[in-house]
């Protein structure tokens, strides 16, 4: 069953847009041959950076994203890190 129209505005969480393009760009820089499992490679490595340093990228690009609108995210007290997350990832193919 279909619904000719809605009026559910659905929202991309804060920082999930600067993840997924980090993907596409590694993606059309590598060319890999079965992009779903350099999916999961690029998003593993991604979280284990994340363990290993304590920084978060999807809520350091949602601070990024509110700097455009609001100067006062980075105000904010907690983990700062030392410069900004690296945008190159080394996947193992």
């Amino acid at each position: 069953m279909s619904v000719p129209f809605s009026n559910t505005h659905l929202r991309v969480p804060r920082g999930f847009g600067t993840i997924l393009e980090g993907l596409a760009r590694e993606v059309l820089r590598d060319q890999p041959e079965d992009i779903p499992k350099y999916a999961a490679q690029y998003f593993d490595t991604l979280l284990t950076q994340r363990e290993d340093s304590g920084i978060d990228p999807a809520e350091w690009a949602a601070k990024l994203e509110d700097r455009f609108y609001n100067n006062h995210a980075f105000k904010a007290t907690g983990p700062s890190p030392e410069k900004e997350p690296s945008a190159k990832m080394t996947i193992s193919k």
